[in-house]
């Protein structure tokens, strides 16, 4: 596979296991020193897992990613992603915007930082 490739399948993987809340999946696609800014405010990797631990009021979510926009230097084992998503809830769906500074460590590309915001809701 290519990185483009691996870039790809790491958001998707993503996904999945954010929807399934699968901590350890999640926790394997971030760098240990990860940082999150999202909806709940800059966290570190650990705060971050924290949360996703915690019971779910919603129930479930599905998210839908589009293909990310990938920059990358391969040479550096450095690239960035830019991936709209939609996120469903039993709630509400919220429309979302993922940018992510990924590494290449140890044969595998992983986050090491990701901002996510909502670009609309209903």
């Amino acid at each position: 596979m290519s990185a483009h490739d691996d870039l790809r399948a790491l958001v998707q993987r993503y996904a999945r296991a954010a929807d399934a809340r699968d901590v350890p999946a999640l926790e394997a696609l971030f760098h240990p020193d990860a940082e999150l800014d999202g909806v709940r405010g800059v966290m570190s990797l650990p705060q971050w897992l924290d949360t996703m631990r915690a019971p779910r009021g919603e129930g479930y979510s599905m998210h839908m990613l589009g293909d990310p926009l990938i920059a990358l230097d391969e040479a550096a084992g450095m690239a960035t992603l830019d991936t709209y998503g939609v996120v469903y809830a039993p709630d509400r769906t919220l429309g979302m915007r993922y940018l992510d500074e990924a590494v290449h460590v140890r044969g595998r590309w992983v986050i090491r930082r990701r901002v996510s915001r909502i670009v609309w809701s209903r």
